[in-house]
């Protein structure tokens, strides 16, 4: 145990030599005294060393990656803004050729309806031609005579025999037409309040006023859309004034008709036959304008046959402001005194008046003839023959050809008569026919101013 204890002194003065050294004479020494505080100092500062060592060495290792990613991501950003240009692009286009095709779409619209307005100006002088033909043949469509001032006076009896079909019974209020055109419809075709031909002489549109050229070719499409419907329109109007002409004239036609049947049945069922006008009218459209216009000009032709040969007949009076005095049938014979048939109508005038040609004809007689007296005889159109007894004077020579109304002798009382008068007759094929016939019914002809 003493030798552990010594061995212990031993030890720490060994240990204790370093920190309590004895200074030589001979030589000179520096003695550092380290302490924990040092030791921390000193490991810290390898610790941060050793991190900015290693960091240096990984930002040189990971810099390639990054710098790699970096440039990743930048191109994946280049390429998408290029992608949203390719679309912008592609959209530009799109809307480019979309504003080209609806171009053309409207301009075929433009040229459709420039066509269509050829056409309808074309149907509106066609129209104009109709009315003036219409007003030759008597179907005015104007009238410069006042309104009279009170319907005309009909009585209880002559309404109750009205047949269905008369046009008898109408009224209204009318006031007269200076217009026929525009009254029945029909506007000019070129009138117009909008040109198509200003969409196609428009600008091409640009990227930058893109909302003002929508909207401007929106208020180009309504205007070319008004003035299709215009000219929809104006050709209802046209086909509507061709059926108001058509109309007119074929009653016109059946009045004529039926005034004539009863002097001249045979040639009216012949002006029936080949007439071959009327019928329903269909519904208005482009399609059968041409069938209703060939309707109107056949309607027209017929109506110029119908009144060229009723104005031929002799219907018209052969004195002015004559009164009859003896009608036609059988009656006692002032000389005879006895029933003897009347074959004409005599009209009682003072001496010397005016005697008239009662239709067109030749004068196949102008001398005294028997108990005639002097006579004037014509012959007419269809086979009818007139004569004109006991005239006091003879305006005409046989041969001469004479219009109605063409002064043809004077009223006398040559020949059988028992004072001054005309003896009036109508014969056809050498029959004697009543001239009261003849004479109602150029009254009602008259009154239709043929």
């Amino acid at each position: 145990m003493l030798k552990r204890q010594e061995t212990t002194r031993t030890n720490q003065s060994n240990w204790q030599s370093p920190h309590c050294a004895v200074p030589e004479t001979s030589e000179r020494k520096t003695v550092y005294h380290l302490r924990p505080v040092h030791l921390i100092c000193g490991a810290l500062a390898c610790v941060a060393t050793t991190l900015t060592i290693a960091g240096s060495i990984g930002y040189y290792v990971m810099r390639g990656d990054m710098l790699a990613e970096a440039d990743a991501e930048r191109t994946e950003l280049v390429l998408e803004y290029q992608d949203h240009i390719d679309r912008l692009r592609a959209e530009i286009v799109n809307l480019t050729s979309r504003q080209m095709v609806d171009r053309e779409t409207v301009e075929i619209q433009v040229m459709d309806v420039l066509r269509r307005q050829q056409d309808l100006s074309q149907r509106h002088a066609i129209v104009a031609d109709l009315v003036a033909r219409a007003e030759s043949v008597g179907i005015y469509l104007n009238d410069d005579k006042p309104l009279p001032p009170q319907k005309p006076a009909l009585d209880a009896k002559g309404l109750a025999s009205l047949a269905p079909e008369d046009k008898s019974a109408i009224g209204g209020e009318s006031e007269l037409i200076d217009e026929p055109v525009k009254a029945l419809g029909l506007r000019d075709g070129q009138t117009k309040t909008f040109d198509p031909l200003s969409i196609l002489q428009s600008p091409e549109p640009s990227a930058k006023d893109e909302s003002h050229d929508l909207k401007k070719n929106a208020e180009e499409q309504a205007a070319l859309d008004a003035v299709k419907s215009d000219i929809s329109e104006m050709g209802q109007e046209s086909t509507a004034a061709v059926d108001a002409i058509t109309v007119a004239t074929e009653s016109r036609i059946e009045d004529i008709l039926g005034i004539t049947q009863s002097i001249t049945p045979a040639l009216n069922t012949a002006l029936r036959k080949h007439s071959a006008v009327g019928g329903p009218f269909h519904p208005i459209s482009e399609e059968n304008f041409p069938k209703r216009l060939e309707r109107a000009n056949l309607a027209l032709k017929t109506l110029r046959r119908v009144k060229f040969t009723a104005l031929r007949l002799p219907v018209k009076s052969p004195v002015r402001n004559g009164r009859v005095s003896s009608n036609y049938g059988p009656r006692v014979d002032p000389f005879l005194k006895r029933l003897a048939m009347h074959t004409g109508i005599d009209f009682k005038a003072p001496y010397g008046a005016r005697v008239y040609s009662t239709a067109p004809g030749t004068v196949i007689l102008a001398k005294r003839k028997g108990g005639y007296g002097k006579m004037v005889e014509i012959r007419h159109a269809n086979g009818f023959v007139t004569r004109y007894a006991h005239l006091s004077r003879i305006q005409v020579s046989e041969g001469d050809h004479v219009l109605s109304g063409d002064l043809i002798g004077n009223i006398g009382s040559t020949g059988r008569s028992t004072g001054p008068h005309l003896h009036y007759e109508i014969r056809k094929n050498d029959k004697p026919n009543n001239p009261a016939t003849f004479l109602s019914a150029g009254e009602k002809l008259s009154a239709l101013a043929l």
